[in-house]
C-alpha cells in the first residue's frame, strides 16, 4: 500500500479524516463496532446512543421489546446477476453480525430479510418492495440494483421507509427530486460520471506520457440498457469534445458472449481506445479472452464488471492490463483492508470491491441514523436526521448532494473534497491483482502499458 494512502480510523467532526481527537470506537458509542467509520450530522458531532429504556414500548426500540428488527435485501441471488447479488447481501450480513456482536439496535437483533430479483424485471421489484414493506414490515431496505423506469419507487414512498441503493442511475435520482421524494438515497454518485470522469484521467496519462495512443480513436461498446447507453453517451461526448473521434459505436443485448462481429469491426480498423459499458462480469471476461487471441494497440477498458471476483475467474490472464473504474469501492486504506479481511475470514473468498463494502457502509449508516433517532420505524425523524449526514465507510464518504437530490457526490469528478464525495476510483489489473490507480490519496499504484502493447 502507498505511504500516501490515508490509514486513518479517525473522522472530524467536518468529516474530514483526521489522525488525533475522537476514536471511531468512541464516536460511535453505544452502537460502537470496529470499523463502522464515523457519522456527522448536520456539521457536528453525532453520536449514536442507542435510546434508554424509558419504561414504555414502542414498535422500534424502546421498552421491553426484544423481537428482532427486519431490514429488507433486494438482491439477485439467482439468475445471471447472482455473483454480485452474492456481494450485496454478503456486505449486509457483516455490517449485521457486527452490529449484533455488539448488543444490536436498541438492545435487538437486526434481522435480514432478502427478496430475490433473480431477472431484474419490474414485475419482480415490485412483487419484493410490496413483501417486504406490507408483509415483513421491515423497517429499513438495501438494494443494489432497483429498476431503471423507478416502477417500485412509488411503493417505497408510500411507507416512507428508508430505502438505500446503489444502482447508479441518474434518471432513479431525478425521478426522486422530480417526484419530492424523501426517504430513497443513492448511495453512490451516478452513472453519468463515468464517461466524464475518464476523459480527464486518460488526458492526464497522455500528458506524462504514461500512454501514447495509437489514434485518437475511440470504439464504444454498450449493452442496450438504459444505463450503459447513458455511460456510454456521456463518454462519446466528453471524448468528442477534446477531439477524438468514434467510428465504431456497437449495442447489443446483455448477456452477450460471441463478441466476433465487434471484434471484426476492431481489427479492421483498430481504435486508440476500446471503451465498453457493459457490466456483467461474464460479457466482459468472455470480450477479454476473445480479444487476447489477436489484440490490437487499443487500450481496453471495461466499466464496473472487473470488480466482481468472477471476472477475473473467467477471464484469466487476458484481464491482465484491463482498466475499469466504479464510482463505489472498497478503499485501499486501513478502514478498507479491516473489512476485506472479515469477509474472507467469514465467507472463504475475497471480496469484490464495489457493492459489497457499499452495502456494509449502508447499513452501518441507516443503524447509526436510526438509534440517533430513538426509533428504527419513526421514519418521518429517521429520514430527517438522514438528510445531514455526513458519513465515512470503507468506500469512502456518504454526503447526499442536496435535501432533494439523494445521491452522493463524486470526488474529485464534482466536489473536489474527499471528506465531503465518494472517490470515483480506477483499477488496473496488474499481474493478476487489483491496483487502484486514480484518485489521490487513494491510489497505491501508477497506471502501466498493457502486456499486449507491442
Amino acid at each position: 500500500m502507498s505511504e500516501n494512502v490515508p490509514t486513518t480510523d479517525e473522522t472530524s467532526t467536518t468529516g474530514a479524516p483526521r489522525s488525533t481527537g475522537v476514536s471511531r470506537r468512541n464516536f460511535v458509542t453505544g452502537l460502537a463496532v470496529a470499523g463502522l467509520g464515523g457519522l456527522v450530522v448536520g456539521g457536528g458531532a453525532g453520536y449514536a446512543l442507542a435510546p434508554k429504556d424509558s419504561g414504555g414500548s414502542s414498535s422500534g426500540g424502546g421498552g421491553g421489546d426484544t423481537s428482532p428488527i427486519k431490514i429488507g435485501s433486494v438482491s439477485p441471488v439467482t439468475g445471471p446477476y447472482s455473483g454480485d447479488g452474492q456481494e450485496m447481501t454478503r456486505g449486509q450480513e457483516l455490517a449485521i453480525d457486527a452490529i449484533n456482536a455488539l448488543g444490536g439496535l436498541a438492545g435487538r437483533k437486526l434481522e435480514l430479510v432478502v427478496g430475490d430479483v433473480s431477472d431484474l424485471s419490474p414485475e419482480n421489484y415490485v412483487q419484493v418492495a410490496q413483501r417486504l414493506v406490507n408483509q415483513e414490515k421491515v423497517s429499513a431496505i438495501f438494494s443494489g440494483y432497483t429498476t431503471n423506469d423507478s416502477s417500485e419507487y412509488s411503493i417505497y414512498a408510500d411507507a416512507g421507509v428508508p430505502v438505500f441503493h446503489l444502482n447508479t442511475l441518474q434518471a432513479n435520482v431525478d425521478y426522486v427530486t422530480k417526484n419530492k421524494i424523501t426517504n430513497i438515497y443513492e448511495g453512490c454518485p451516478t452513472e453519468i460520471w463515468y464517461g466524464k470522469g475518464f476523459v480527464p484521467l486518460m488526458q492526464a496519462w497522455i500528458a506524462d506520457g504514461s500512454w501514447t495512443p495509437s489514434s485518437k480513436t475511440a470504439a464504444i461498446i454498450t449493452s442496450n440498457d438504459p444505463y450503459s447507453i447513458s455511460i456510454a453517451q456521456a463518454f462519446k461526448a466528453a471524448v468528442e469534445g477534446i477531439g477524438w473521434t468514434v467510428p465504431i459505436y456497437e449495442e447489443v443485448t446483455a448477456p452477450y458472449a460471441d463478441w466476433g462481429p465487434q471484434l471484426a469491426k476492431i481489427r479492421a480498423n483498430p481504435p486508440g481506445l476500446i471503451y465498453m459499458t457493459d457490466y456483467i462480469p461474464g460479457d466482459l471476461a468472455s470480450f477479454a479472452k476473445q480479444f487476447a487471441t489477436s489484440p490490437t494497440q487499443s487500450l481496453l477498458y471495461q466499466q464496473y464488471g472487473p470488480s466482481i471476483p468472477e471476472y477475473l475467474q473467467l477471464a484469466g490472464e487476458a484481464g491482465y492490463g484491463v482498466v475499469w473504474s466504479t464510482t463505489v469501492g472498497t478503499l485501499p486504506d486501513k478502514m478498507g483492508q479491516e473489512f476485506l479481511a472479515a469477509y474472507k475470514a467469514k465467507y472463504n473468498s475475497e471480496a469484490g470491491l464495489s457493492q459489497a463494502g457499499g452495502q456494509y457502509d449502508m447499513v452501518h449508516l441507516w443503524a447509526q441514523t436510526a438509534a440517533m433517532a430513538g426509533d428504527p420505524n419513526d421514519f418521518t425523524k429517521v429520514n430527517q436526521l438522514l438528510k445531514g449526514v455526513i458519513y465515512r465507510g470503507v468506500s469512502g464518504t456518504y454526503k447526499w448532494i442536496s435535501d432533494t437530490e439523494l445521491a452522493v457526490a463524486p470526488y474529485p469528478d464534482l466536489v473536489n473534497d474527499p471528506s465531503l464525495a465518494m472517490p470515483h476510483l480506477t483499477y488496473q489489473i496488474q499481474g493478476g491483482k487489483q491496483v487502484p490507480v486514480y484518485p489521490a490519496p487513494y491510489a497505491s499504484g501508477t497506471f502501466q502499458p498493457p502486456p499486449w502493447f507491442k
